[in-house]
């Protein structure tokens, strides 16, 4: 399986949010991403992994 590499709109469109709360998203170090020539980058594999593991952490419950 190759990695995607994909740009903020397609990035936006994959988590489905806006792109001004990806850049937002990404200058908080909340989202994996790269500045390649001035333009950001993000892998599809690790925003899936991200993903997974922000849902997976939050449907545990806690233990008191």
């Amino acid at each position: 399986m190759s990695d995607e590499i994909l740009d903020i709109k397609n990035a936006a469109d994959f988590l489905q949010i806006k792109e001004r709360t990806l850049y937002r998203l990404v200058a908080e170090g909340e989202i994996p991403g790269i500045k390649v020539g001035g333009l950001w980058r993000f892998s599809r594999k690790c925003l899936e992994e991200m993903f997974l593991k922000k849902t997976t952490k939050k449907s545990k419950p806690e233990s008191s």
